[in-house]
């Protein structure tokens, strides 16, 4: 399970901006990872409005990036989600960017491989077995009396 860091904006609409990191940590979740958002705590526990309050979290929420083994990005950026992506870049963390769960998506144009890479397992143990499979068929179509 790895650590993933939700790097996501918070103020402005505090509320959507709050959902959106929810929503992302969701995601996060179902694909069997743990997420951590230190907008969706540190403001519940420091005043965001007191300076000196607001550093701590800053800084309480860069240690936590400090361990993740991703950073995932999800909104428009802000200076602080900025400041984070240079951390975590600095760090040789990989950052991942991500669409905000349920935001509106331009249909892509795709070729047959990037249809076809969809379609396959994401894991390369389970495209091994895949191919393996594959090739066993394969040669009982050309070779059946063998």
């Amino acid at each position: 399970m790895k650590r993933i860091f939700v790097c996501s904006p918070y103020r402005g609409d505090v509320a959507a901006n709050v959902e959106v990191a929810r929503a992302a940590c969701r995601e996060v979740l179902r694909a069997g990872d743990a997420p951590f958002a230190p907008h969706l705590l540190y403001p519940d526990l420091l005043d965001d409005d007191v300076p000196v309050e607001r550093a701590l979290g800053i800084d309480a929420g860069r240690r936590w990036l400090a361990m993740s083994h991703e950073v995932l990005v999800v909104g428009p950026l802000s200076a602080g989600m900025r400041e984070e992506i240079a951390t975590a870049e600095a760090l040789g963390i990989p950052v991942r960017y991500a669409e905000p769960p349920g935001a509106p998506r331009t249909p892509e144009r795709r070729g047959f491989v990037e249809w076809l890479r969809g379609m396959l397992p994401g894991a390369w143990e389970d495209r091994a077995v895949l191919a393996a499979l594959v090739l066993a068929v394969v040669g009982f179509l050309l070779c059946p009396g063998r």
